[in-house]
């Protein structure tokens, strides 16, 4: 009896400190805003080819794991967000025997998204397209032990092309909403001054490029949330490192499978 109680001590603490509300602070935000731009910054370099347009290209190494079927993912957090976390994760797949075009009629099917991506994503719609740029409104669900993160997010997806064999989208977060009571009677949106904080800004990068007889598929996740209190930090932190690489995991998996569906149904 003893020993269950002790294991259960730190899923109580985990819920606890996460439901209380936190406050985005001007300080935490300036420094996603810098960290974003850095990245940006990066993704004009990779498709202008300053820089290789992958990642994994940049170590002989990981360019063969990622070709013989290995899932690669790495992390890339900041360590120093006053206030807060930000989660910079990259996860890189090759999907062989397909082509750039059959990747991008799933990727493209925003519609199916909540049946490709489920149960994280819940629904999808588009509300509006210029150009290149689609917006789209997402819900999203997480769950993790007592901790349910639901989140409403208008997203601005921008596709370009800098060569033929190469594809870069760039996904991100126009508005967001945090959801309390997620799919309960009670289901309603976080006051601005009383949300958790699980999902304050995001941004997601996509690279496509095909080579070597099918596709690289690389994705990086990035997202900024709160921080923890640094008496449980030692506690909670090996889970929210342990989470986004899930996620990533997860996308990228359900991605491959999905392609390979749309493959075998031609």
């Amino acid at each position: 009896m003893k020993t269950r109680v002790r294991s259960a001590i730190p899923f109580f603490l985990l819920s606890v400190t996460l439901s209380k509300a936190a406050e985005l602070k001007q300080t935490t935000l300036l420094a996603w805003d810098n960290y974003i731009a850095s990245v940006k910054k990066n993704v004009a370099a990779r498709n202008a080819g300053s820089l290789p347009f992958l990642s994994v290209d940049e170590s002989p190494e990981s360019r063969q794991r990622v070709r013989n079927g290995e899932l690669l993912i790495t992390n890339h957090d900041p360590r120093n967000v006053p206030h807060g976390l930000i989660h910079d994760w990259v996860g890189d797949m090759f999907v062989p025997n397909v082509s750039l075009d059959q990747v991008m009629q799933v990727l493209n099917r925003y519609d199916r998204f909540a049946d490709v991506y489920k149960p994280l994503i819940r629904k999808t719609s588009v509300i509006g397209q210029s150009g290149d740029t689609v917006t789209l409104n997402v819900v999203a669900v997480q769950k993790a032990f007592s901790v349910t993160a639901a989140v409403e997010t208008d997203v601005a997806i921008e596709t370009t092309r800098p060569a033929p064999d190469r594809i870069c989208i760039v996904a991100d977060s126009v508005r967001i909403y945090e959801i309390a009571d997620y799919g309960q009677r009670s289901e309603h949106v976080f006051p601005e001054a009383r949300r958790p904080g699980y999902v304050w800004r995001s941004l997601i990068v996509q690279r496509l490029e095909q080579r070597d007889g099918g596709v690289y598929v690389e994705l990086e996740a990035i997202c900024l949330s709160r921080g923890i209190p640094p008496e449980v930090r030692w506690l909670i932190r090996p889970l929210t490192d342990d989470l986004p690489r899930k996620i990533i995991i997860d996308l990228l998996d359900e991605t491959r499978a999905a392609v390979q569906q749309t493959v075998e149904g031609e």
